[in-house]
């Protein structure tokens, strides 16, 4: 959106739905020339993120995967509008050059890490940071999604958000996902999501989590599930096991 623009509040930045002409609604994926690509969220999870910031106003937020910087546009958009001191930190290791957001006033608000999440935490906690808001949608391994909540779960503070993407699809972050809700600590609620690559197969999903009090008990790695990514996608979601 260029600056003599109207803004109204709630609006969407204008190069978000420059990209967003691009989806394709009927299976939940983009297009990049003559392929469809679904690393990025569906165009509706990327509202409801963008929704749920102006809700909750966060001031800091965490994202883990960034790929081409949708979902980070959409959390930027909203706390922009917001205004204030606001920002998003977003970590990838190989985040994909032109992000949807360079070039644009968003920039302002947005600080890539391009590096594993784990690799990031020293500093961050190092600099005795609390976010208000965790984006957990990095390569799906129970490992690594374990290992972020294990390692950013702390620093959320109480009453903070945590969003997960594909938590229907991946077993792996299902897994780390069923054992957050079954945490007394949290409550959350997992949802459908649009992508449907093919009939009958699982959609990747939504899990939307408060954190209700610090302390214990805390989380931890169980070597049953350590390993596991996808699983078996055609039957129901272990999540919903």
């Amino acid at each position: 959106m260029a600056s003599s623009e109207t803004i109204n509040y709630g609006d969407i930045h204008g190069s978000i739905l420059e990209y967003e002409k691009t989806y394709e609604r009927s299976l939940g994926g983009w297009r990049e020339g003559d392929q469809v690509s679904f690393a990025s969220v569906e165009l509706e999870v990327g509202r409801l993120w963008h929704s749920l910031v102006l809700l909750l106003q966060p001031h800091l937020v965490l994202e883990t995967g960034t790929f081409k910087g949708y979902s980070t546009a959409c959390i930027a958009s909203a706390l922009v509008t917001l205004g204030g001191d606001r920002r998003v930190i977003t970590i990838d290791p190989e985040p994909q050059p032109g992000q949807i957001w360079e070039g644009t006033d968003l920039e302002s608000v947005i600080s890539l890490r391009p590096q594993k999440s784990e690799d990031a935490f020293p500093e961050l906690a190092g600099a005795k940071m609390q976010f208000d808001m965790l984006v957990l949608d990095s390569d799906h391994h129970y490992d690594t999604i374990m290992t972020e909540l294990m390692l950013y779960e702390p620093l959320l503070k109480e009453g903070g958000t945590i969003l997960m993407h594909d938590s229907l699809f991946f077993d792996g972050v299902g897994a780390a996902t069923r054992q957050l809700l079954a945490n007394p600590r949290f409550r959350g609620v997992a949802f459908d999501s649009p992508r449907r690559v093919l009939p009958d197969v699982r959609c990747p999903g939504v899990t939307l989590v408060r954190k209700e009090r610090a302390g214990g008990p805390e989380l931890f790695f169980e070597e049953q599930y350590r390993g596991w990514f996808d699983g078996d996608v055609w039957t129901p979601p272990l999540l919903r096991a």
